[in-house]
């Protein structure tokens, strides 16, 4: 029995054959056997055609990935997509924190949105990469720094486990210290802590099976697969992946 019922992928880890075929793709996933997907793009497709398209495939959306500029400029636009898709929660992917400064505009943008976002019955949520683990001059963590100065009930963390690790934090005792942020987890598998490459879930020293675990601990709703390098092609990484996970 599987530490987890439903897995799902971020599309980006398929994002040259979408270009291509995104219907394909989806058709794919779903046989593999993932259960939802998380946008990063929607392919030129409207949201009728991907609501079908889900559908079809026994997919459903468990977030998508949205810049900030596009929340700030077209917010009633991808809200009313996403609503159409299913959408749960909506994600910011990125930011260029440096600076405390930058963590205190962030958060300054980043309120009113996620009331908004929240007000139509998403969840809202920020995506970490490496660089938000740096220290500002006083020692403060700038993602800590970002959920002192946003509201736990407006804001969550997606936890992409991959940049934690290449960061240098130790994942599980971060996990443990965000327990009330923390609802999505991106996994993404690390070769090992010199080279820091992604690698295929199965082949690396990140302990899914404890990652999971606690995340359950924790209260995370949903564990996604995101892919950025392949050995051999991304439909083999994706499906070595869901097999390893559900297997644990």
């Amino acid at each position: 029995m599987s530490l987890i019922e439903e897995f799902s992928l971020q599309l980006y880890s398929l994002r040259e054959l979408i270009k291509e075929d995104f219907p394909g793709v989806l058709k794919r996933v779903g046989e593999i056997g993932y259960t939802g997907v998380e946008f990063a793009g929607y392919g030129g497709l409207t949201a009728s055609q991907m609501h079908s398209l889900l559908k079809e495939n026994g997919l459903k959306s468990i977030s998508s990935h949205v810049s900030l500029e596009r929340l700030i400029n077209n917010l009633d636009e991808e809200l009313s997509y996403n609503r159409e898709i299913g959408t749960q929660t909506i994600i910011v992917p990125y930011y260029p924190l440096k600076t405390i400064h930058d963590v205190e505009i962030l958060a300054e943008q980043l309120a009113p949105i996620a009331k908004a976002v929240r007000s139509k019955g998403f969840m809202f949520g920020y995506h970490n990469h490496a660089h938000e683990f740096a220290k500002s001059e006083d020692g403060t963590v700038l993602l800590d720094l970002l959920m002192q100065l946003t509201d736990p009930k407006d804001i969550i963390l997606e936890l992409d486990v991959y940049w934690a690790a290449y960061a240098g934090v130790d994942v599980l005792a971060y996990m443990e210290k965000q327990r009330n942020r923390i609802r999505l987890l991106h996994l993404k598998q690390m070769a090992d802590f010199e080279s820091r490459k992604c690698v295929d879930l199965d082949e690396g020293v990140l302990d899914f099976h404890a990652i999971i675990c606690k995340g359950l601990e924790i209260g995370v709703q949903h564990c996604i697969l995101e892919q950025e390098e392949f050995a051999v092609s991304p439909y083999q990484s994706i499906e070595k992946g869901y097999k390893h996970i559900m297997n644990l």
